[in-house]
């Protein structure tokens, strides 16, 4: 877009002028373009538009006068929606929007304090005056005050109200949604069975936010599967509550309770009830059970849920979020077979696994089935942005949130010269006391580190670097992050019985390219040969791995790692899993397994 150009802004075409000041700053309208294409990664022209459409940065029809813009008044409380995401949508273009508008807003008043202060302060000037020389009287003063208070009539309300904004808006982007102008987005309401367990980062989402009140209307309960046979009595008392609400509303008395009777044994009350008279008991409220553990918990939990759960509190509020939705999972299985037969290992094939189908479960156990995968792991991220900060700080104009940092800075991460070829970062020295889990590492492991031997000018290292076991899920190593950023192709091996693991994040975040093994169900937004490569084979894994080691091919490997730290980032942090699970209740997304998750483009599609 050429400086003057004009452009389409609500409905009106108006020119740009990029050598005037933003606003009522000394920033110049051209240097904040470029502070919004880096910050919220979206381009030049809708940055341009954007400041248009706050009456910014607008050329005047008269050649000779052009003007800054001035700020209209905002005179409706706008919806305040917080928002992290830096996609190039529309959404990121609100936010940017609302970004300037605050900061126009935040500006104007500070010129606003000035006036009225400068104000003040010669009105007190002219009082002493007025007293020396014996002059001052109640009418003076009365008018000094009528003066006063008619300046701060003037600024104050209209530019700003400080109940408009709530502090977490202002420590996150603020996007204010134009087609909702007058009512309030609130987030929806979270309590924990054991909040002692809850990560600090689930407070970072937007559209979720922690109670303390277990018995509000519309509540999210979450408990750990370890505590579903704690939960039951709790359960059946906020049942009773609903009761008695619908007891409430139907007789128009807000003192109707039930009998004590049935008070006293609500949870036999309950079972007496149909599920459909269940369902309908303050149906907002919803109960997720999380079961985040390696081989999932087969047939009694769902039982469980059947039998001790969904009789009493009815089955369309409960919904079971697992790690485990694959199954028949056999990879020491082809280890063996291959080691003894090479036909075996032209092929992963089905030893790989199969999708668990929950479609029986669904409409008496719970009301969905949904995959959790593992996210971005916080500590790892940090550690990356610090080594990038301290060793290229000209790589990024840095902010002092780690949040915007992230993302910005994933070309650099990915374009980092990288001296070592391959890592594993796992040998078999790492489980040679568990090795019925860990034989199709230790395998895979294995064949890396022979390919030097048929190709020399090939550095492989498969030394395990950094902590492991329970330290290298609580702790980072300086050195793992230094290999992480030092090596350009990661290759990772699931465990034997079951599919999922961090290091899967970690490879990502690094900006390597990261090959995997297959999987049933991928993360978020993983799509093989746009931000990863699925190797199905030894034979396909070094056929790859020549490949994207040739320099004619590097490109290709560099964006390939890019935009799997991206998508690691975006979509894929804490927040991002809590919000899918959560809050995903379109029944399009299940898939004929009965398992429940918002649809990307792969294998495992719904």
């Amino acid at each position: 877009m050429e400086e003057g150009e004009r452009i389409e802004v609500g409905g009106k075409s108006v020119k740009f002028c990029g050598e005037i000041n933003w606003g009522k700053t000394s920033i110049s309208c051209k240097n904040r373009v470029g502070f919004l294409v880096n910050t919220y990664h979206i381009s030049p022209r809708d940055a341009k538009v954007s400041l248009l459409e706050s009456e910014n940065c607008i050329c005047s029809e008269s050649s000779s006068n052009i003007s800054g813009g001035s700020e209209i008044p905002i005179q409706t409380k706008p919806t305040i929606v917080l928002s992290r995401t830096t996609e190039t949508n529309s959404t990121s273009l609100r936010a940017t929007v609302a970004a300037t508008k605050q900061f126009d807003r935040e500006t104007q008043f500070t010129s606003d304090l000035t006036t009225i202060s400068l104000s003040l302060l010669a009105t007190l000037v002219l009082m002493k005056y007025c007293r020396r020389k014996g002059i001052l009287s109640v009418y003076a003063l009365g008018f000094v005050i009528l003066i006063y208070q008619s300046l701060l009539l003037q600024y104050m309300p209209q530019h700003i109200s400080f109940d408009e904004f709530d502090l977490p808006s202002l420590l996150t982007n603020a996007q204010i949604d134009k087609n909702n102008s007058s009512a309030s987005v609130m987030p929806t309401k979270v309590w924990y069975f054991d909040d002692k367990n809850v990560p600090s980062t689930s407070y970072n989402s937007s559209k979720l936010v922690q109670t303390m009140n277990k018995n509000e209307e519309a509540v999210l309960w979450i408990l750990r599967l370890p505590d579903m046979t704690k939960i039951g009595t709790i359960a059946a008392e906020r049942m009773m509550l609903g009761l008695e609400k619908q007891l409430q509303h139907k007789f128009g008395n807000n003192q109707q309770q039930l009998s004590s009777t049935i008070r006293t044994n609500i949870t036999g009350y309950l079972r007496n009830m149909t599920q459909d008279e269940l369902n309908n008991v303050n149906p907002e409220w919803k109960l997720f059970i999380s079961d985040l553990t390696d081989r999932g918990v087969g047939p009694w939990g769902l039982w469980y849920m059947k039998t001790e759960l969904a009789a009493i509190l009815g089955w369309k509020r409960i919904h079971y979020i697992t790690r485990t939705t694959q199954d028949n999972h056999h990879m020491d299985s082809w280890a063996t077979q291959s080691k003894q037969n090479s036909q075996v290992a032209s092929d992963f094939g089905s030893f790989a696994g199969v999708p668990i189908n929950f479609t029986e479960h669904l409409g008496n156990s719970c009301a969905s089935v949904q995959r959790s995968t593992y996210g971005v792991r916080d500590d790892i991220n940090d550690a990356i942005v610090n080594y990038m900060r301290h060793n290229f700080p000209s790589a990024f104009e840095w902010t002092n949130d780690n949040v915007t940092n992230s993302l910005a800075i994933s070309p650099a991460v990915a374009k980092l010269s990288r001296p070592m070829d391959i890592r594993t970062f796992w040998n078999a020295t790492v489980c040679e006391s568990r090795a019925n889990r860990c034989n199709f590492r230790n395998y895979v492991a294995g064949e890396v580190a022979s390919l030097p031997s048929k190709h020399p000018s090939m550095k492989v290292d498969t030394d395990v670097i950094g902590f492991i076991h329970n330290a290298g899920r609580k702790f980072v190593s300086p050195d793992y992050i230094q290999a992480l950023l030092t090596t350009k192709i990661i290759v990772l091996a699931q465990r034997d019985k079951w599919e999922g693991h961090l290091r899967l994040m970690e490879g990502l975040l690094s900006g390597a390219l990261v090959l995997h093994d297959p999987q049933v169900y991928w993360p978020y937004g993983i799509v093989d040969g746009v931000n990863i490569l699925v190797y199905h084979s030894m034979f396909d894994l070094e056929e790859k791995i020549l490949y994207y080691l040739d320099p004619a091919n590097e490109q290709e490997r560099i964006m390939i790692g890019q935009r799997g730290r991206e998508i690691a980032l975006s979509k894929n942090r804490f927040w991002d899993n809590v919000e899918r699970l959560l809050l995903n209740g379109d029944k399009k997304y299940v898939n004929d397994y009965g398992v429940s998750y918002q649809p990307w483009k792969g294998h495992g599609n719904p």
